[in-house]
Order: C-alpha cells, then structure tokens, then sequence
C-alpha cells in the first residue's frame, strides 16, 4: 500500500495490482489480434460435426500464450457443439516414469473420481436390470471390453465400495483380494500403455453415447516429458499414437508444449515421429511471438481488459502531467506514457505475452513505489 492508503490497483484506475494474465480466469482476454482462436474453434467443431474426434499439437516458446490459447478456443468451441473439457497439466515425471504414470497422475485425476464414476454407473444402469449372467453379457457389449465390464457389474451391488472400481480404473497399484473382488487378475499398474490408451477412449465414447458431449483433453506442459529416460519413451509414443490416431473418434486430444524452434520439439512429439506421423503437418499450429506492431495492441488490450470501469480517466491523465517528464499519455495506454510502451518493447528479446505482462507489472511496481501517477521510459528503464 502507498503511504496514503490506496492500493495500487486504484491509484491507476486498474482492477488489480497486476498485468499477469492467468489462463483460466482471464479467458475473456485474448489481447492478441495475431491468432484467431474462433477459427480454430471452427475447425476444430468441422471435424466434429463429421463425427471425427479432431486432434492438435500447439507449440511455441516458453510464455508464447499456449494454454490461453487452448482455453480460449474450448470456451468458444463450446458455443459451437456440446463439449466436455478438462485441461491436465503434466505432472513432475522422474527418469523411469511411463505413460502409465501420466494416464494416473495426469488424465485420470484431471478427469476425477466423480466424473469417471458416474458415467461407468449411468452405462451399467443404461443396459437395464437383469440376471448376473445377462447383465454381464449386456456389459460386455455396453463397454466392448471384458475387463471393465466384469468390474463395473460390481455397481449395481449396494454394499461395494465404489472407491475400489475408481481405484483400479485410474491405474493405482492394487492387492490381490481387492482385484479378486473386482473379477481381476491384475492391476493396471503392468498393462500396455495402449490399452490405457483404450480405456480413455471408451470414456469418451460412453460421455458421448448418455450425455451427448465429446470429451476434449488438453494435455499441457507436454515438455515436461523432457525429464523422462530413454527406456521409457516407447510406453509415452505407444500411449499418445493411440490417443491421435485418425480411427480414434471418440476423444479429442490437443496437447501443448514448448519449443522455441520445431528441432527442439520434445522427442516424444519430434517432427518425424510416430506421434507426429499420425498428426500430420495440418494438426499442428505454431504459436509465435509477437511482432512489433502486434506487441502495441497487445498492451493496449491488456490494459483495456485491466481498466476499472468505475475509475476516473481523464482526471487520472490530467494528474499525471505533472510527471510525466514531457511524455505523451493517451488514454490506450495509460497509465504508461507511449514512451514507455516503446522502452518496454526494446528491453524485452523474445516478445511473449509472458514477459510483456512481467515486465508491465514490474513497472507498475516501480512507478508505485516512486510515488510516480503514470509510468514513464524512465521507469520502465
């Protein structure tokens, strides 16, 4: 706080204190006009529509704006067709982790117990009562998978415990008398990474068949595969070449890494890959840094975004020409002088939105312990 008390927010007619734009909650701003995320959304909702379950790989730099991007165009896409999302930021993986991991750790917690379990009961409920050896029947044909329906069936007794089916579904290392209790032989701990692949995928053919709604998964921070040894990429490539395959029509997949240049692509998503393969060159879209002039209406957005409404403008710009050493403030870029917004420009080397918006808000920072009422070059500097 400023020694009269006012935060720094009000003081420049801001709704915060800061320029750092969270891509969750800030979704309603997407101060780049370089990228139209509607028409990924639209082509995106063309492959739906076709009954295909579109896939994407969306790369840049570090801070490029990647997951904005992403969460942007689900909120648009779900204007479009009915939609169900999750975004699943990729755990801390150690040298020997596998798919499998990711599958746990990643997909299946992102996805969450209640979701994963209310849909495998509303299937098992949607084939109708029966006899066991009738209903184990119906939900062979129900899932198309013997396992899972031998372990489902388990749900229509009121005594189960359901946390045992979530359990083993989402891949936790289990003993032998809860599988038994399960009709399994094993866990899912040793099972090929394709057929975690598969489960998956009926998830999103089960959401689709009783709720009417495709399931889009955002694997994000997909770099973080980086940390992963070379005896286990094979169970990732098995895992993810399954997910994108074209006859995969029930999931959408779109994941999200970063690369300054395609080369330094993680070698699970490298160009001539079996992931990549399958993708293929149209699936793949490069998230850039900005350019110099969509830098200025990248700032001016944020700002526009970041105004308090009930803040009095002109009076803060009045005000602030007694400080302003001679610099012009307009009313777009306040409360930076437009010198400022050039000073920012030429300090930062890769333009990302993510050091734009930290470089603003150290300014900010600066300007308000300075008792400055506007944001000079000086204080950029």
């Amino acid at each position: 706080m400023s020694t009269t008390g006012v935060s720094i927010g009000k003081q420049y007619g801001l709704k915060r204190d800061n320029f750092i734009l969270d891509p969750i909650a800030d979704t309603d701003c997407f101060a780049r006009d370089d990228i139209r995320t509607s028409d990924v959304a639209e082509s995106l909702d063309v492959d739906l529509v076709t009954g295909l379950a579109p896939k994407r790989l969306v790369w840049g730099p570090y801070g490029g704006g990647k997951t904005h991007t992403l969460m942007r165009t689900m909120k648009e896409l779900a204007q479009l067709t009915p939609i169900e999302y999750r975004r699943i930021e990729c755990p801390d993986l150690s040298k020997k982790s596998r798919f499998h991991d990711l599958y746990r750790e990643g997909i299946m917690r992102s996805l969450g117990q209640d979701f994963v379990l209310k849909l495998v009961e509303d299937a098992v409920h949607s084939v109708g009562p029966a006899r066991r050896d009738e209903l184990l029947e119906r939900l062979k044909a129900k899932f198309g998978d013997e396992e899972i329906a031998k372990a489902a069936i388990r749900v229509v007794d009121p005594n189960f415990n359901m946390l045992r089916l979530w359990a083993w579904i989402s891949g936790v290392p289990m003993a032998r008398q809860e599988l038994a209790d399960l009709g399994q032989t094993q866990d899912l701990t040793e099972t090929e990474a394709a057929r975690l692949a598969d489960i998956i995928w009926l998830l999103g053919r089960l959401l689709r068949e009783l709720r009417s709604k495709t399931l889009v998964l955002i694997l994000d921070e997909m770099e973080r595969l980086r940390s992963i040894g070379p005896e286990t990429i094979p169970t990732f490539e098995s895992g993810f070449t399954r997910l994108v395959d074209p006859n995969q029509k029930m999931v959408s997949i779109l994941i999200g890494s970063s690369a300054a240049i395609q080369s330094e692509m993680v070698d699970i998503f490298r160009e001539e890959g079996p992931v990549a393969s399958r993708l293929g060159k149209d699936a793949q879209i490069e998230i850039t840094s900005l350019s110099t002039p969509d830098v200025n209406r990248f700032i001016e957005g944020v700002i526009a975004y970041l105004r308090d409404p009930g803040s009095n403008l002109a009076e803060l710009i009045s005000s602030s020409s007694k400080s302003s050493n001679g610099e012009n403030v307009s009313t777009p870029y306040f409360p930076f002088t437009d010198e400022a917004v050039e000073a920012i420009k030429s300090q930062i080397p890769t333009m990302t939105p993510r050091a734009i918006t930290l470089k603003m808000t150290r300014s900010l920072g600066r300007a308000f312990r300075g008792n400055h009422s506007v944001i000079t070059s000086a204080v950029v500097s």
